[in-house]
C-alpha cells in the first residue's frame, strides 16, 4: 500500500488530561477493527510531542486526527466514540 493510502490515527494527549484516556481507548478499539490503521498517540509531556502539536495546530486535549498520507480527512476535539471514529474510517475509505 503506497503511504499517501495509509490511514493514520492521532490521538494528542498528556497525563493530566482526564478525557484523554476515553479518546485513546476509541482509537484502539478503531485500530482492534482494522489492523491496517496506524495509531499514534502523542503525548504533549515531551518536546517532540508539543513540537508537533504546535505544528497541527492542536489547542485542546484531547485531539484525534484521521489523515490519509498528509492530508488530513477528520479532526475532533475532545474525547470521541469508536462509533465516530468507525464513521469517518468509513467513510475515508470509500
Amino acid at each position: 500500500m503506497a503511504d499517501d493510502a495509509l490511514l493514520v490515527v492521532r490521538v494528542f494527549t498528556h497525563p493530566a488530561c482526564g478525557g484523554c484516556g476515553v479518546a485513546v481507548k476509541a482509537a484502539w478499539q478503531l485500530r482492534e477493527h482494522h489492523p491496517d490503521v496506524t495509531l499514534r498517540t502523542v503525548s504533549l509531556d515531551s518536546k517532540e510531542g508539543l513540537d508537533e502539536a504546535h505544528a497541527e495546530h492542536i489547542t485542546t486535549i484531547p485531539t484525534t486526527i484521521l489523515s490519509r498520507g498528509s492530508q488530513e480527512v477528520a479532526r475532533w476535539v475532545g474525547a470521541t466514540t469508536p462509533a465516530v471514529l468507525e464513521t469517518a474510517f468509513t467513510e475515508a475509505t470509500r
